[in-house]
């Protein structure tokens, strides 16, 4: 069975932190230190789980008036089951249920198209964040893609 759902704090690390490290301090080795953060306890998150396994999430956070996505990961063997779409377009419904008249998000450049399936759209130039090439893009309730991919 397949259940995803908003999840906050110590809960959140519980859960959440595992996918998080295979995906980016294993795979693409981005250190601990910075992968972790003070945001984590009061950010909204959202867990997918595979049966008792956690396998994506993602959180959503406000910072300097903005709404920001970040930390969307899917563990490797679940990828290509839409499970990053769906984390996304939660975190997007919460982004606008509290207020959000659009959402960003630092998209590393190897996902921007799965990004731009979504509705986002890039905006400024690419930058490194945590050694990997991002790219700013921001979605709003007009250019959401209403379908998933």
């Amino acid at each position: 069975m397949i259940e995803a759902r908003y999840i906050y704090g110590n809960e959140a690390l519980q859960l959440c932190g595992g996918i998080r490290y295979e995906v980016f301090t294993k795979e693409q080795g981005v250190d601990i230190q910075h992968e972790r953060d003070f945001y984590d306890y009061f950010a909204h998150h959202v867990v997918v789980m595979e049966g008792d396994l956690p396998v994506a999430t993602g959180r959503l956070i406000f910072t300097n008036e903005v709404f920001l996505l970040g930390r969307i990961a899917v563990l490797k063997n679940y990828r290509r089951k839409n499970y990053g779409d769906l984390v996304v377009r939660m975190l997007i419904d919460r982004a606008f249920s509290i207020g959000a008249t659009e959402v960003e998000v630092h998209a590393q450049l190897s996902v921007q198209g799965f990004y731009e399936g979504i509705g986002f759209i890039s905006i400024g130039e690419p930058f490194f964040e945590a050694g990997i090439e991002h790219i700013t893009m921001v979605v709003d309730q007009n250019s959401l893609q209403k379908s998933c991919q």
